[in-house]
């Protein structure tokens, strides 16, 4: 039986995330992810397809609060929605979560990106027909245009071609490279008549490369947020202009966005998350 303050909010924020830009939720959400990204250590990634049987005393806590984070994103967008009793104040908040994705990808956190998505696609929020109904033909095109790019098909080809045309830094979708990582390690023997495998090697090596390509240019901001604070010490007038900003963005909503964004509440209960749909 889980403790009450494991059961997730009964009440949504849609009112307060009503009063910050989807643009300043995503840049936030950026930095605050960027930060996990940027902590995780290479060989973390071989660690976790390798797994604890074969390896002892080593950890992937960073990798691994990592990928919790991507679950919480989802069931958050998921969890907002289904606590959102009016429908259209619902469908506002639907909009909303549809320009985060958007911004999301705008601004190259293609982790982050993936998850809002799937937690637009997650079955208690798809079947709410009458909430979708009322979204503008021009949000509906653009939910289309970004669901292209979860396509799974050819191996997520779309996704995989788009991610060749970015310049870091980017946060890549965070599970399909440890798919590949898992494919490479479970499709090709360590040795092969008693002798090491390089070309093993080397395929996971690439894979692994993929994540200091991705953190080779860390110092280009992300956000627009980001790239506000990187200059306050340049000139004293845009550091002043800066300051009213980030504090008018924290008035007008009723918590801090920041610390928001690092402490989501949710419901990961898909069954809890039917009901309420229901």
């Amino acid at each position: 039986t889980p403790h009450p303050e494991q059961l997730g909010p009964t009440i949504g924020s849609a009112e307060g995330l009503d009063l910050v830009s989807a643009k300043d939720l995503a840049g936030q959400l950026t930095d605050h992810d960027w930060s996990l990204f940027n902590s995780i250590h290479q060989v973390e990634l071989i660690h976790y397809v390798l797994g604890p049987q074969h390896l002892r005393d080593v950890t992937t806590a960073n990798l691994e609060r990592f990928m919790r984070r991507f679950n919480e994103l989802q069931y958050w967008v998921a969890t907002e929605l289904c606590l959102c009793p009016v429908p259209g104040l619902r469908a506002q908040l639907l909009r909303k979560f549809i320009k985060l994705a958007a911004h999301l990808k705008e601004q190259k956190n293609l982790n982050s990106f993936f998850a809002v998505m799937f937690g637009l696609s997650n079955s208690a929020i798809s079947r709410l027909a009458h909430t979708w109904e009322r979204l503008p033909h021009k949000v509906r095109k653009l939910y289309s245009a970004l669901e292209r790019l979860l396509d799974p098909s050819w191996n997520h080809r779309v996704y995989r071609l788009a991610l060749t045309k970015l310049s870091p830094p980017i946060i890549p979708f965070m599970p399909l490279l440890l798919k590949d990582m898992t494919f490479i390690h479970e499709g090709n023997h360590t040795l092969v008549e008693n002798l090491i495998n390089f070309e093993k090697m080397r395929m996971m090596a690439r894979a692994v490369r993929m994540l200091q390509h991705c953190r080779s240019h860390s110092n280009v901001p992300l956000s627009p947020l980001r790239s506000r604070v990187s200059h306050l010490h340049e000139d004293s007038q845009v550091a002043r202009m800066s300051t009213c900003s980030e504090q008018s963005l924290s008035t007008r909503s009723p918590a801090s966005p920041w610390a928001y964004v690092q402490q989501l509440k949710v419901i990961d209960n898909q069954r809890e998350l039917s009901r309420l749909s229901r």
